[in-house]
This record gives structure tokens, sequence and C-alpha cells, in this order.
């Protein structure tokens, strides 16, 4: 699928998702991203996975109507999303991703704005970009396609994945066992 038809799909459910849903989809995303955080922490010796960890779970509580301020937590979790540049490895950049989504979980939580997810869905979409490259292209001589970046089955199961998804919550009455189904999905465990 195009990036421009993936966009306008994406962008179009999740406007018509409510906030404990867009929540939810946020948080299973972060889950999905998790291992890729834990790997970076684990090569670089930098970071804080437990700061993650801290946010799913905040966001698990605020689904439960438990009423916490996440703000302190955000203001740990910034700290601890690398620059790209800095680490000079995939990985780096697969941690920026996983950590600024899991800051965006938060942001989320305390105020339901769209783009929060968007981003978050993005980021999801960019990292199995970035691996999909990272395979076919392992030399970077930046000879690829688009199309040929697009149409890998990668990015055709993470797509497939995202616009399931939105449709499998919308509107979900039971929203937090469908949250307990998919929150063992940690999918980007290939770093």
């Amino acid at each position: 699928m195009k990036f421009n038809k993936y966009k306008y799909f994406v962008e179009t459910n999740v406007a018509g998702l409510t906030h404990q849903e867009r929540v939810a989809l946020c948080l299973i995303c972060c889950t999905r991203l998790a291992p890729l955080y834990l790997r970076f922490s684990q090569t670089e010796n930098w970071g804080n996975t437990s700061l993650l960890t801290l946010s799913r779970e905040l966001a698990v509580n605020w689904i439960y109507n438990i009423n916490i301020n996440p703000t302190p937590l955000l203001s740990k979790v910034n700290t601890i999303i690398p620059e790209s540049e800095e680490f000079g490895s995939v990985l780096g950049s697969y941690a920026f991703n996983a950590s600024a989504s899991h800051a965006y979980l938060l942001e989320l939580v305390l105020c339901n704005k769209p783009d929060y997810l968007l981003y978050v869905l993005q980021n999801c979409y960019d990292t199995i970009d970035l691996y999909v490259q990272e395979l076919l292209d392992p030399d970077c001589i930046g000879d690829l396609s688009e199309d040929k970046i697009e149409n890998h089955i990668e990015m055709i199961n993470e797509v497939n994945w995202q616009l399931e998804t939105l449709r499998k919550i919308k509107g979900n009455k039971e929203l937090v066992k469908f949250i307990d189904e998919n929150t063992t999905n940690e999918a980007y465990n290939f770093a």
C-alpha cells in the first residue's frame, strides 16, 4: 500500500476513536516497541527501561479509571529518549521511536489529541521501514525504491496489523480484554 493511502486510512480511523480507544491502541503499540528500547539500553548501557514499563502501567491504570497524573513520569521519560545521532546505530533510531512513543502515550492520557496516536503509529511504520531498509540494503548503498520497501512483506504486515487493529478496537465493548490479548505481542524483537 502506498504511504499516502496508508496515512489517509490511519488518520480517518483514528479520528473516529474514543479517548479510551486511542490510549488502548497507543499502549499496544508501545508494548510492541518496548523490546527495541531494551536491546538498545543493554547494548549501549544507557537509558531506563523501567520508566517505559511504568508508562505502560500508568496507561493501563488510566483505562481502569484510576486517576493518575502522568506529568511527573512524562518529564522523566523525556530524559531517556536518545538522540539518534549520538549513538550512530540503527538501535538508537529504534530506541528513539520506542521511547518517544511512550512519551506520546503519556501525553495522550493527559490530552485527547488524535495526533499523539498518529505519531505513535507513524513511529511503528518508520521502525519497520528502517528495518526493511537494513534488510534490503545492509551496505547502505541507497538504491532502494520506495516501491520495493512498501511491497516488502514486513511493511505489508505492519500496515495490515495497524489497519486491522484500528478496526477491531473501534467500539470494542471488551477493551480491557482486547488490551490484555494484544499487549503480549512484542512484535519488534528484531534488533
